[in-house]
């Protein structure tokens, strides 16, 4: 079950990357400035009116029109040489460690040589 369920986000996952494939094709847009997320909340605000069960095979193609140009609109900023390194984000602090309740714990006088080991 567990490989059935993966199996189904890859396969939405390639839906929703090939839906912004072509928006990006009709309205001339380059396909990896789309934002996915964007293109998901399109989706998400015209699923009610294209399962709607009155609406005609033309109307349909209207509105996934106006699908493909409401996710063509949902670009994000061109971000070159974007980086995002992985690194620890708390500073070991000079204080010790609060190993006995507050009201009995007494400081230790370091000098401000005590430092906390970083994890």
């Amino acid at each position: 079950m567990v490989e059935k369920e993966l199996l189904m986000y890859f396969i939405a996952y390639n839906a929703a990357r090939w839906m912004i494939c072509k928006a990006a094709g009709t309205s001339g847009a380059d396909p990896m400035r789309i934002s996915f997320k964007g293109a998901l909340q399109e989706l998400r605000n015209w699923e009610g009116q294209l399962n709607h069960p009155r609406t005609t095979q033309q109307d349909k193609r209207k509105l996934i029109a106006e699908l493909y140009r409401g996710i063509a609109l949902k670009t994000v900023p061109l971000r070159p040489n974007r980086k995002e390194p992985r690194c620890l984000k708390r500073r070991p602090k000079p204080y010790q460690l609060l190993t006995e309740h507050r009201s009995t714990m007494k400081e230790t006088k370091h000098r401000s040589k005590y430092r906390v080991k970083a994890a």
